[in-house]
């Protein structure tokens, strides 16, 4: 009687357990298929042994034959095997290797889309567009001493985009995405979908950050450095009126800020170029201040058409009265230089009607205003009563002249009071 080898009998066993559920078209019974993968487990066990046993004597290609068709008649019942409910329990009970392939049955493929290359595409380009905004918006942040906000906003949007584009190129990051799509069907079967759908998210979400979020970031950067000017912190100040401008080129506000700044440092062809970027802005303060250089250098010819057109602007009504003070002002001096003595004192005296509303209130155009009532012939101005004489509106300068910034001003009053000479004018205070 010849000997049966034990790998023979399981073999022959398994496939009698196979057989019987493949024929089996009602629902399989529990025992049945716990059976079916318990002689499966003892015929790998004695494949196992076998090969820790070459001495042993080899069996017949045809057991080997029948086991991998036995294998292939089950792994075609995968959908059967994997509606058994008891399943998952029972792989938590005898907690099977994995590659012990009948405990996990596959998981069906989701079709292919047909468009799935034109998804494809399009998410690497979202890719693309959202990797160079992130790249645009952290180069804003990078200025001479970050801080925590600067430093946050230079490495999060390219960290972001990074981890996105891993989630959605790489094989980790595909893998990730969709074990948390695992449970819903209709999301592994849109995948490249969802995939665009995430990129084109990403990409709409930088867009927005870039044409809104930056200018609002500006705009306290900005706020910040107005504050920090006020008391006195200028190289703060500067720092944050660059950072605004890093964030948003076109901001004329942060632009005159910025030449104000650069104008007490003295840096006056800096100021200039601030100013003018400003004015080119229509930033109506930075008209003032960019005639106010041109008018220290004397350049009146160039001063002029900026006060000019500041003062027809119809937005300088809505301005404070301080703004069209120093525009008057100045227009004043520049008809003073230039010999127009009726129409300076007539921007003269607007500017005093106005300096009325300023507190304190500025000396700089009674100065002015003496020196055209110095210079004009007898009897060439209005009648007394309209017009201060010479003394009491060098008088009035003085009177008026208390602020450090007004030295030069009291200055000058001083020694007109004190002398029959006139004095040179000097440059406006503002």
């Amino acid at each position: 009687m010849d000997i049966v080898h034990p790998l023979e009998r399981s073999i022959n066993d398994y496939r009698q357990w196979v057989n019987k559920l493949v024929g089996n078209a009602d629902a399989w019974s529990e025992e049945a298929v716990l059976a079916m993968l318990h002689s499966r487990d003892r015929t790998q066990y004695l494949i196992d042994q076998l090969a820790e046993m070459p001495d042993q004597n080899t069996l017949p290609p045809q057991l080997w034959l029948e086991l991998a068709q036995a294998d292939a008649d089950l792994g075609r019942q995968s959908d059967r095997l994997r509606a058994i409910p008891a399943l998952p329990d029972w792989r938590k009970s005898v907690y099977p290797p994995e590659h012990h392939w009948w405990w996990y049955p596959p998981e069906p493929q989701p079709p292919k889309e047909a468009l799935s290359w034109l998804w494809g595409g399009l998410t690497i380009a979202m890719l693309t567009i959202s990797l160079a905004m992130a790249q645009d918006i952290a180069s804003r942040f990078t200025t001479d001493s970050p801080g925590v906000w600067s430093s946050l906003g230079a490495i999060a949007p390219v960290v972001l985009t990074l981890f996105a584009s891993g989630g959605a190129l790489t094989k980790v990051g595909q893998q990730l995405l969709e074990s948390v799509l695992a449970s819903r069907t209709p999301a592994r079967q849109n995948w490249a979908k969802i995939k665009f759908a995430l990129a084109l998210a990403l990409a709409l979400g930088l867009f927005f950050f870039h044409s809104l979020g930056l200018p609002r970031i500006a705009a306290a950067y900005n706020q910040q450095g107005e504050e920090q000017y006020e008391t006195g912190d200028w190289a703060s100040a500067q720092n944050n009126f660059q950072q605004a401008l890093s964030l948003k080129p076109d901001y004329p506000e942060a632009q005159f800020n910025l030449g104000v700044i650069y104008e007490e440092f003295q840096e006056y062809d800096k100021a200039q170029t601030e100013y003018l970027k400003a004015v080119q802005g229509g930033y109506l303060h930075a008209y003032n201040n960019l005639a106010r250089l041109y008018l220290r250098d004397g350049n009146s010819d160039q001063a002029t058409p900026l006060l000019l057109q500041a003062l027809s602007n119809p937005n300088l009504q809505q301005q404070n009265p301080e703004l069209e003070y120093a525009l008057r002002k100045n227009l004043g001096q520049v008809r003073l230089e230039q010999g127009r003595l009726p129409e300076a004192e007539t921007e003269l005296l607007e500017a005093i009607r106005l300096g009325q509303e300023i507190d304190p209130p500025r000396p700089d155009a009674y100065c002015l205003l003496a020196q055209v009532l110095e210079q004009q012939p007898e009897g060439a101005t209005e009648p007394p009563a309209a017009i201060p004489t010479t003394r009491e509106t060098w008088t009035q300068c003085l009177q008026y002249a208390n602020r450090p910034e007004d030295d030069r001003w009291a200055g000058l009053a001083r020694d007109a009071l004190t002398t029959t000479e006139t004095p040179d004018y000097a440059e406006p205070s503002q």
